[in-house]
C-alpha cells in the first residue's frame, strides 16, 4: 500500500517576497512556469501521434528500397548495442 500525503503550505513566491528573496522568487516563478508547461502536456495525449510517426518512418524506409529497411534497423540495433556497452543513456 502506497500513501501520497500532500502538504498545504504557504506560497513560497508570496514568502520569498517578505524576505526580500529576489533569487527565492524567481526561483518559485520558474518552478511554476515548469509545471504549467508539464501540465500542458499532461492535457494531451501523444499515443496516436507517436504511432502514426513511426509508421510513417518506416513506410518512407520500406519505399526506399529492398532490404533498406532491414539495413536500418541492423543499424539502429547495433548503435544501441553499443551504447549499451559504453554505459551511455
Amino acid at each position: 500500500i502506497r500513501f501520497n500525503l500532500l502538504a498545504m503550505v504557504r506560497d513560497l513566491r508570496a514568502r520569498a517576497r517578505e524576505l526580500g528573496d529576489a533569487e527565492g522568487a524567481a526561483r518559485e516563478e520558474r518552478k511554476r512556469e515548469a509545471w504549467c508547461w508539464e501540465n500542458a502536456l499532461r492535457r494531451h495525449n501523444f499515443l496516436g501521434f507517436v504511432g502514426e510517426v513511426v509508421k510513417e518512418v518506416a513506410r518512407r524506409k520500406v519505399m526506399e528500397g529492398e532490404g533498406r529497411f532491414e539495413a536500418w534497423v541492423a543499424e539502429s540495433v547495433e548503435r544501441t548495442r553499443r551504447r549499451v556497452v559504453d554505459g551511455e543513456d
